[in-house]
């Protein structure tokens, strides 16, 4: 499958400088959410981005009502929706069986409960429909092949400075914002002590017709359009939809074999049985077929931060994985950049005096907020990952509970508002 290219050269160019504009470094999920949310409430926005050309393979991803309610607001979520799927039920199914262990209905019955639909797309549909409603937008300029690489701040606002293809420029606003990932410049250079940690594990990622997938493996599908999730001792496998349902997704999580814990080695290009696929060797023979036959598989390893780095100092804030890179067992991490740009937004009042108290209440709360979801994160690993008493008690308790209760589980997090103060 060709790699899906949003093609950013026919982003505004700079205005000319405001020194009440807000700084944005990174025009990813983060940034380019933030810059809406900011230009809605009348800000004036520059984004700065380092890439002329943001490219993503393989990269489904799955928004739920917590993420979506906010895109909808920001006029986004209409622009999405056309190439999006929205699964008919989350379903969790024993890697080695194949038998369901728990089957959770979404689709319409979850944007009745939680107002706003659970969908699943490619990421590069999500960026392009970001850019398009961007592009409309007359108060946020983006100058392209850019990089925010330090800062300056004071009482009255601050100074960042920009390398630009040859040169360096100087630029100052109101605020700035790091959206820049999860080796943010700016995190980095305020700090040498909390960089991203890496987990030792690999999510091993592939998108694949549906026409492409072998029998044995569509066997085990439930009927209808659903995220399925596959667990194992130590791995596991997820599975949906996307690209209007004519694509499936693949997320393929294992322990990185190669490497000895070291993020910097090169992972081989070597077809799967060379690196991930002895870990699905005993499982159900379709999941086995899927691993060998399908890809290419794209590596992606796992980084995590130890704690959440919102705010810097009273006039650079984070945002997205430069604050708080997560694994993706909680399936949350574009959910909560989306939310974090849009609690910020709804944070800063007119009176720029104020910003530093108000802050340094988003910090707070959003930092209580990822820890939540961090922990859901732990807690779903176990599940996945579970193997011997621990599996036994995890299929005791999903035969038993009643679906409800594990619907109502997700109430804290899908029913959230992020603009709600």
């Amino acid at each position: 499958m060709q790699t899906p290219v949003i093609d950013l050269k026919t982003a505004r160019n700079r205005r000319t400088p405001n020194p009440d504009q807000i700084i944005i470094a990174g025009a990813g999920i983060a940034g380019l959410t933030l810059a809406l949310a900011l230009s809605a409430r009348g800000f004036a926005v520059q984004i700065f981005e380092k890439s002329a050309v943001l490219a993503e393979a393989g990269a489904g991803i799955q928004l739920s009502p917590n993420a979506t309610r906010l895109l909808q607001r920001l006029g986004v979520l209409d622009r999405l929706m056309p190439a999006s799927v929205q699964p008919d039920a989350v379903c969790l199914q024993d890697g080695i069986s194949g038998n369901t262990l728990l089957h959770l209905p979404m689709g319409k019955g979850a944007e009745e409960r939680w107002h706003s639909p659970y969908i699943v797309c490619h990421r590069a549909d999500l960026q392009r429909a970001l850019l398009a409603e961007v592009r409309s937008r007359d108060n946020i300029a983006m100058q392209l092949e850019s990089s925010v690489t330090h800062h300056r701040s004071d009482s009255q606002g601050v100074m960042v400075r920009v390398q630009y293809n040859d040169r360096i420029e100087e630029h100052h606003g109101a605020l700035l914002v790091g959206a820049d990932g999860v080796w943010s410049i700016l995190r980095n250079a305020a700090s040498d002590h909390d960089q991203a940690r890496y987990t030792g594990s690999i999510a091993w990622r592939a998108s694949v017709p549906i026409s492409r997938l072998p029998a044995s493996f569509t066997a085990l599908l439930p009927e209808g359009k659903n995220v399925v999730a596959w667990t194992g001792s130590n791995a596991h496998l997820i599975a949906y939809p996307m690209r209007s349902g004519e694509m499936m997704n693949f997320v393929a999580v294992a322990r990185d074999r190669k490497s000895g814990g070291r993020w910097d080695v090169e992972i081989s290009p070597d077809a799967p049985s060379q690196n991930f696929a002895k870990d699905f060797y005993a499982w159900h023979p379709g999941i086995r077929d899927l691993v060998l036959s399908v890809g290419p598989w794209t590596p992606w390893r796992l980084f995590e931060m130890k704690r959440c780095h919102f705010l810097q100092d009273n006039r650079l804030v984070l945002i997205g994985d430069a604050a708080h890179a997560m694994t993706p067992y909680a399936a949350q991490g574009a959910a909560m950049a989306i939310e974090d740009a849009c609690a910020l937004a709804a944070t800063l009042g007119e009176q720029k005096e104020n910003w530093p108290r108000e802050l340094a209440a988003y910090a707070k709360s959003r930092t209580r907020r990822i820890e939540s979801v961090i922990r859901r994160g732990a807690l779903n690993q176990l599940a996945y990952h579970a193997k011997g008493p621990v599996a036994l008690a995890r299929n005791l308790l999903m035969r038993n509970r009643p679906v409800e209760k594990f619907v109502a589980g997700f109430d804290w997090l899908y029913g959230f508002d992020a603009e709600s103060k």
